[in-house]
């Protein structure tokens, strides 16, 4: 019984640390989950998509600060461009008109940085 509740204990405080490691908040509509979800897929590896944490490659700003950076048409069109060209360092990165109004909701999202 004593071990029972020693193991209960400590899954408790596991999950209570995971729930505080920085990330990703959950969006507040459909698409900006959906936006979410395409840019931890495709945009991760380099980019840091949540509303903290530096980006794995030093020269790919986080998507909070792009948040602060582009208004909503202008990353539209960001999106466009880079999903045809690429963008410096980036490959174009196949994205459906759908999916870039998906990216634009959870950009959208992020908290401002202050």
């Amino acid at each position: 019984m004593r071990n029972a509740l020693v193991v209960l204990s400590l899954a408790g405080v596991l999950a209570a640390c995971a729930s505080m490691a920085p990330g990703p908040s959950m969006p507040a509509s459909p698409a900006a989950e959906r936006g979410l979800q395409f840019v931890t897929r495709s945009c991760a590896g380099c980019h840091a998509v949540g509303n903290v944490g530096q980006s794995a490659n030093a020269v790919a700003p986080p998507f909070a600060s792009v948040r602060m950076r582009h208004t909503a048409i202008g990353l539209e069109r960001s999106l466009a461009q880079i999903a045809r060209d690429g963008h410096g360092e980036m490959p174009p990165i196949y994205m459906t008109a759908a999916e870039v109004q998906d990216i634009v909701a959870y950009v959208e999202s992020l908290a401002p940085v202050s």
